[in-house]
């Protein structure tokens, strides 16, 4: 079930995230200034790669009808390939080689770009822009999650490495 947490018809271009874990998706619509206009949330079906397809569309569809979308940044666990298109492989999704963004670009009603990036380099990224990070020209991240992760900021640029994990410390399942 889908509920908007806010909506009002805008005219400036905004950005669409989406945050793909092993239990939930989380998508919201964000301005330029890293604000939140509205968001959602839906339970992950790890096991089924069409559901999120369909439930990430669904949700960046609804969000076209209020806001004026000029991109869609997808954050999910994993090696993602260079060509920041297709997760290379993704430790709890049932996702090899998979190209997840030409699956979402196909369900979407709007021609916006889909960019796939590492869920920790995106939270990273995002808190060197907007976060604790924004007057630094370096910075060092770690997420605690489902898994363990990194991000590196180092003269402004992200260090993505090879396969989008460079600060990745491993996928470490936490147990209490």
């Amino acid at each position: 079930m889908w509920q908007r947490t806010a909506a009002a018809r805008v005219w400036r271009m905004h950005a669409i995230g989406v945050d793909i874990g092993g239990t939930k998706i989380g998508i919201g619509v964000v301005n330029d200034h890293g604000e939140i206009l509205a968001s959602t949330k839906v339970k992950t079906d790890a096991q089924d790669a069409e559901s999120i397809n369909r439930d990430i569309a669904t949700a960046v569809n609804m969000f076209a009808e209020d806001y004026e979308i000029g991109a869609v940044g997808v954050a999910a666990a994993g090696f993602i390939a260079s060509d920041r298109k297709t997760v290379s492989f993704a430790p709890n999704i049932a996702w090899r080689n998979y190209p997840l963004s030409e699956k979402i670009s196909e369900l979407i009603t709007i021609d916006v770009p889909v960019i796939v990036e590492n869920d920790a380099n995106a939270a990273g990224w995002a808190e060197y822009r907007f976060g604790a990070g924004r007057d630094s020209t370096d910075m060092l991240m770690l997420t605690i999650g489902t898994g363990l992760g990194g991000a590196i900021i180092s003269d402004g640029q992200l260090l993505r490495g090879k396969h989008g994990v460079a600060a990745e410390l491993g996928h470490v399942r936490l147990v209490p």
